[in-house]
């Protein structure tokens, strides 16, 4: 499957996505290189693996809960763009 600019252009639309004119061949090629690689996975015989391999086949990878070294409010301060009140400022994404 390959995508046409139409496509591209919907799948922007839909997802938001402000795609540049300039950028528009580049993001086209790099869709289509995402689909290959798809129908490549698609293409791949699973047949020799049972199901329940699939869901149980990793262990646990929590790691510990430990307490460790931690910066304080003024450091973590200095990372931050805009900190007010304790609090990290980030612009409104929520439409009210």
């Amino acid at each position: 499957m390959n995508l046409n600019e139409d496509s591209l252009r919907k799948i922007a639309e839909l997802s938001r996505l402000n795609i540049r004119p300039k950028e528009k061949e580049a993001t086209l090629r790099d869709f289509n290189k995402i689909l290959e690689y798809v129908d490549q996975v698609k293409g791949l015989d699973v047949s020799s693996i049972r199901d329940d391999e699939i869901y149980f086949r990793h262990e646990n990878s929590i790691r510990p809960d430990l307490v460790g070294q931690h910066l304080s409010r003024e450091e973590i301060e200095k990372f931050a763009p805009s900190f007010q009140n304790g609090y990290f400022v980030v612009p409104k994404v929520i439409e009210t």
